[in-house]
Order: structure tokens, then C-alpha cells, then sequence
């Protein structure tokens, strides 16, 4: 039981630590950006310094320009996926494990339904995934897959329909297109998965699917590292000329010329697994203050290269989150239906023991199991 009197005190302990006055940091970050933005060298300095220790974007627009978006929208059509996950109670002895894709289609404008919403869950046994052992890694790995290819079923379903009556379709994901989580994995693992993925993102550009990934309170610091560059005088090893500005994010660097319902212009992501990607899913990405908070929005190559496809999708983007007071109501909705609670888990376990008393098999529960389900004293 957690004794909630010593957290309490604790926390009173080291209040003066847990928040950090960014004010300075924003004060000198806003005096560079400025700088920076009225450099007509500061781009071909950026590219011809070569490798950095960090993430370093490139760009062909004027850095510091501010897009106004235009927020009348027409019929739309939008789809979102989600997914979780019940991992395979490890004191149970068996590998099964459940995997839930919620969808939603939010058709607005357009004849037909208005509203379509599914929850499929999916039950795996370890041999299911052949090629590896079953681990929350590889069910993480799979659940992506999931959802990729799911919204690839329902866009082939509902995009047709949405193109005859001239009206945009968006696939909306929560979270990035860079798949960051393959990064750190070994190289069977890494190879097999990214190949199924971007196997399902070229399948979404052969039929021309607008995708986009949304992510709320973004931490992503290549922004900020173009400051560094320019506070070190393109030296990289001065790090300590830059370290005023470790604790900011790219939003802080947004915000400083982004008014409600406009965007950055669009920066290539050059992080070492985009490598792998074909030219035309190059993942690219802007930042879109949506009303309420400057989002990060990323978007394969074939997308970004066209300001008009890049248009829709922001402006359709704002009217979600407008329409879901602050955050895209297809992504939150999508969310709530793939969500697995508490109970659920407890469900899904319980009749997994069932159903091996009704086969006569005994499982193996571990002793710390049968503890939880009854405390002797």
C-alpha cells in the first residue's frame, strides 16, 4: 500500500527542483531564432557541416515563415486507428496474448453513414509469431503492424466513396511515422517489421490515401538543435555554449512565430532508420498549431512535396481538433475503442484457466499468482 503522507512529504522536499523558469532559456532561444531567420547563409551553413552528434533537419522554404491555414472546410472523410494490448501473464505459464484494433470513420458532409465504429479483438498463441520470441516487443511490433493494416482495409472500403462525392479522405495516426521504437532492436527484428510497415505505407500511396501521424505534446528538439548550431558557431564540441537551451523542445521554438490555425513550412526528418525508407516515404513533418496547442504533424515524402495535400491535411487536422476541443476527435475516439481496462485483463485471463478446466489441462500458475488471489494472515 502506497503511504500517501511520506510521497507528500517527499514531493515538499524537492518542489523547488520539480519546475524549471524556461523563461531565460526562451529569452535567448527567441534572440537566436531571430537571428537565424534573417540569415540568408544560415541553410547552406546547415548543409555543408556534415555529421552532428544530433538530429539536424533540412528544409528548402524560408525557415521562419508562418502558413495561415484556412479553416473553411469542406466534406471530408477521416479514419483513425488505435490498438492495445494484453500481454501474456507470465505466471499463468501460457503465451497467449490479445491484441485490440479500435477504428473509427467520421464522414462529415457526405451522404451515407456519419459515424462507423469497430473493436476487433485479435488472440495470438505463441507460435503465431514464429519468427520470434513472444516478448511485449514484439507484440508492440505487431500491434503497429495491426494498425497500419487495418487502416489500409477501411481506406480501400470508405476512400472510393469519399473520392466519388469530391471529398478529401484522411488516415489519421496517433503518434510518428519515424519508427523510432525499431531503432534499438536487433536487426532480424529491426528488417522484418520496418519491410511490413513501409510495405503498407507504399500500399496507402498506390491509392493515393492522405496519411498523417498527430502528436500531442511533442519533445522532439530538431529546431532547437539548428539554435545549438548557431550558439556554438557551427562547433559542436562547445556544448557548453548552448547548454541555456537543453531543456526547451521545438513547440517552444514554434510558438514563437505560430499564430492559432497555421503551420511551419515542412522539414525532412533525417534520423538514421529514414534511410531505409524508398524516396517517395521519406517521412517529413510540420509543426501545426491546431487552436489550443502546437502539434507535431508528420507526412511521407509524396504528401509533403505538395502544398496542397499538405494544406488539407492541416486544415482538416485543425477542424478535429476543434471538433474535439483540442485534440482530433477521430484519434481520441479511435483510442476509446481499442482501450483495454483493468478488468478486461482480468477477463481475458480468467478465461483463458477456464477453458483449460473444461479441456482438463492444468496450467501452471506460479506462486506468486495464487498469492494475489487470496492473502492468508
Amino acid at each position: 500500500m502506497l503511504d500517501r503522507s511520506r510521497v507528500l512529504a517527499r514531493l515538499q522536499d524537492i518542489s523547488a527542483k520539480l519546475f524549471i523558469d524556461l523563461g531565460p532559456m526562451h529569452d535567448v532561444a527567441r534572440h537566436v531564432w531571430e537571428r537565424v531567420t534573417n540569415d540568408a547563409t544560415f541553410m547552406h551553413k546547415v548543409r555543408s557541416l556534415g555529421e552532428t552528434p544530433f538530429l539536424i533537419p533540412t528544409w528548402s522554404d524560408n525557415l521562419g515563415d508562418c502558413i495561415v491555414i484556412d479553416q473553411q472546410v469542406g466534406p471530408y472523410r477521416v479514419l483513425s486507428v488505435d490498438g492495445s494490448q494484453i500481454y501474456p501473464d507470465r505466471h499463468q505459464g501460457t503465451a497467449c496474448f490479445l491484441i485490440n484494433i479500435g477504428t473509427v470513420v467520421l464522414s462529415y458532409g457526405l451522404e451515407g453513414k456519419a459515424v462507423t465504429l469497430d473493436s476487433t479483438p485479435l488472440v495470438y498463441i505463441g507460435e503465431d509469431e514464429e519468427l520470434f520470441e513472444v516478448t511485449p516487443e514484439v507484440i508492440n511490433c505487431r500491434r503497429q503492424e495491426l494498425e497500419l493494416t487495418t487502416g489500409l482495409a477501411y481506406s480501400k472500403q470508405f476512400q472510393p466513396d469519399a473520392a466519388a462525392q469530391d471529398a478529401p479522405f484522411v488516415f489519421l495516426i496517433d503518434g510518428s511515422l519515424i519508427f523510432w521504437h525499431l531503432e534499438s532492436k536487433n536487426t532480424n527484428l529491426k528488417d522484418t517489421f520496418l519491410s511490413r510497415y513501409l510495405l503498407t505505407l507504399h500500399q496507402l500511396y498506390q491509392t493515393k490515401t492522405l496519411t498523417a501521424a498527430y502528436i500531442s505534446l511533442p519533445k522532439n528538439k530538431e529546431l532547437v538543435n539548428l539554435l545549438k548550431l548557431e550558439l556554438c558557431n557551427f562547433n559542436v564540441a562547445q556544448s557548453e555554449l548552448f547548454k541555456d537551451i537543453d531543456c526547451l523542445v521545438d513547440t517552444s521554438v514554434a510558438s514563437f512565430f505560430l499564430e492559432p490555425y497555421s503551420r511551419t513550412i515542412v522539414f525532412k526528418n533525417n534520423s538514421p532508420i529514414c534511410a531505409q525508407y524508398p524516396n517517395h516515404l521519406q517521412p517529413y513533418f510540420f509543426y501545426l498549431h491546431v487552436g489550443t496547442e502546437i502539434g507535431r504533424v508528420e507526412v511521407p515524402a509524396w504528401i509533403a512535396q505538395d502544398a496542397i495535400k499538405v494544406d488539407t491535411v492541416a486544415r482538416i487536422l485543425i477542424d478535429q481538433s476543434i471538433k474535439g476541443r483540442g485534440y482530433p476527435v477521430a484519434i481520441a475516439e479511435a483510442h476509446e475503442q481499442a482501450v483495454v481496462k483493468g478488468p478486461d485483463r482480468e477477463f481475458f485471463y480468467q478465461l483463458i484457466c477456464k477453458i483449460g478446466v473444461e479441456q482438463n489441462q492444468r496450467l501452471t500458475m506460479s506462486q506468486k499468482s495464487m498469492k494475489k488471489r487470496g492473502i492468508g494472515v
